[in-house]
C-alpha cells in the first residue's frame, strides 16, 4: 500500500495528465483527492487510478495517455459537458456495439469538432447516454465526410 503522500504525488502526475489530454484544471475534477492510484508491479510507473473500488482509468505506454474506462468517461462528460469529445451514433450501431464491433462512418450522426485522431472519445445515442470509451482513428471533420471505413476504434462498450 502506497503511502499518503506518495499517492498525492502520484495523483498529481495523472492530474497532470488529465489535464495535458482534455483540457486545463479538468485532471482534478475527474479524479478527486480521494482517488487511489496504482502502480505496475513490473514498471513500477502509475498504472490505475480508482476511486473507491471503480476503476476510472488506466494509463497507457508508452505514450503515458489515459485509457478512460466507463465510469472515467461518465466523469469526464460531467465536467466538459458539450465540449467532450463526443460521437453520436445511429440507433442501428448499438447492436454493433454490444458485439464489439468498432464503429463506421455510416454509424456516426454527428460528433464533436475538435476530434483529433487517438484521442479518446465517447460515444453515445441521440438521448446522450454512454454506450462506449474509443479511440478516433480520424479526424471528426473527416469522419462526416467519409462514407465508409472504420472511424473510432471502440475499446469497452456498455453490455
Amino acid at each position: 500500500m502506497e503511502s499518503s503522500k506518495s499517492n498525492n504525488l502520484l495523483l498529481r502526475i495523472v492530474r497532470d495528465i488529465a489535464d495535458y489530454q482534455f483540457g486545463k484544471g479538468v485532471g482534478e475534477k475527474i479524479f478527486p483527492d480521494d482517488c487511489k492510484v496504482e502502480i505496475s508491479k513490473r514498471t513500477r510507473r502509475p498504472k490505475y487510478v480508482y476511486l473507491g473500488d471503480k476503476l476510472l482509468a488506466t494509463i497507457r505506454y508508452p505514450d503515458n495517455l489515459l485509457a478512460l474506462t466507463l465510469e472515467g468517461g461518465r466523469r469526464l462528460r460531467d465536467v466538459l459537458g458539450e465540449r467532450a469529445p463526443i460521437i453520436v451514433v445511429k440507433e442501428k450501431a448499438i447492436q454493433k456495439l454490444k458485439q464489439g464491433m468498432n464503429l463506421t462512418a455510416r454509424d456516426i450522426i454527428r460528433c464533436t469538432r475538435e476530434i483529433r485522431p487517438g484521442e479518446e472519445v465517447l460515444v453515445e445515442d441521440e438521448r446522450g447516454n454512454l454506450l462506449a470509451i474509443g479511440k478516433a482513428s480520424i479526424a471528426s471533420q473527416t469522419m462526416l465526410e467519409l462514407k465508409r471505413g472504420v472511424v473510432i476504434k471502440v475499446r469497452k462498450a456498455c453490455k
